[in-house]
Order: C-alpha cells, then sequence, then structure tokens
C-alpha cells in the first residue's frame, strides 16, 4: 500500500533534514548561529513523494551529512530500488556568499556527496544523474544551502 507524504509530515521531514548539517568553521560573525529546531522523523520509503524532491540541507560552506540526512537517503534509496524504472536527478545548490566559482565547487561537491550516498546505499549509479547549479539568487538562508534529490524527468 502505498501512502502519499502529508504537508505535515513533508514539513516535519524538512524540519528534521534542516537539523542534520555540521557547524560550520568559526568566523567573523557580530552574531551567534541560530540554534538547530528540533529533530523531527526522517521521511520512510513509503512516504516517499516521486512528484516532489526531497531537499536536503547543509550548514554554510559543509558539503558535511549528518546521521538524520543518512538515514533519510536510506530510506530513499529504499524506494528507488523497489522502483527500477524511476531515474534519479540530484541537484546540488548554494548560497550566493562567497565568489561564484567556489559556490559552483560547493554545489557541485554536496551534490557527489548525496549521489555517493544513494550509491553506498544499493542505488546504481548509472541511474543518477548529477547537476549543480552554485549560488541561489536572492537566498542566504538554509533553504539555499541543499540539494535536491528527485525523480529525473529530463533527457538522458
Amino acid at each position: 500500500m502505498s501512502r502519499r507524504l502529508t504537508p505535515a509530515a513533508f514539513g516535519a521531514a524538512l524540519l528534521a533534514l534542516a537539523a542534520c548539517a555540521e557547524t560550520p568553521a568559526p568566523a567573523v560573525t557580530a552574531a551567534p548561529p541560530a540554534p538547530a529546531p528540533a529533530a523531527a522523523p526522517a521521511p520512510t520509503a513509503t512516504q516517499v513523494d516521486p512528484n516532489r524532491a526531497l531537499p536536503i540541507f547543509f550548514e554554510a560552506w559543509s558539503a558535511f551529512l549528518e546521521e538524520p540526512a543518512r538515514v533519510a537517503l536510506a530510506e530513499v534509496a529504499t524506494y528507488i530500488k523497489a522502483n527500477p524504472r524511476i531515474p534519479v536527478l540530484v541537484v546540488g545548490y548554494a548560497d550566493p556568499r562567497g565568489s561564484a566559482e567556489a559556490n559552483m565547487i560547493l554545489s557541485r561537491l554536496r551534490a557527489r556527496v548525496v549521489a555517493d550516498t544513494l550509491v553506498e546505499n544499493g542505488v546504481p549509479r548509472n541511474r543518477i544523474r548529477i547537476l549543480y547549479r552554485g549560488a541561489t539568487p536572492g537566498f542566504e538562508s538554509l533553504e539555499s544551502r541543499r540539494v535536491e534529490v528527485r525523480v529525473d524527468r529530463g533527457q538522458r
């Protein structure tokens, strides 16, 4: 039986993924970092919606996956393996701070880390297409520091 991800469960999953990023190296800043939101359960394979992207969030200047993100990716991998006709698209992003070149490299690294984690969980590498977009203009928040895992509806 297949269940759809409810808006409340999707929001809880976003909060859980937001709490899973590494603390960045100390930077020159006037304000301390905001506390991470309370952890919520990661989505399960039965909650994966192929019509929505699963965002994996990162701290600024980090490509480190915390355990909750790894758990969520393991669940997504389970879904992908159970549906062998679904091609996977992994798209990396960064926030606009820093140079365009650094943000492109970081978004590529984040996408590669997520794709490699899916492969570690049994998803064949030839089913994964990786894109990286660099900075997300206009956003310097957590939403811009993400990788999206979604069904690849583009050309192979």
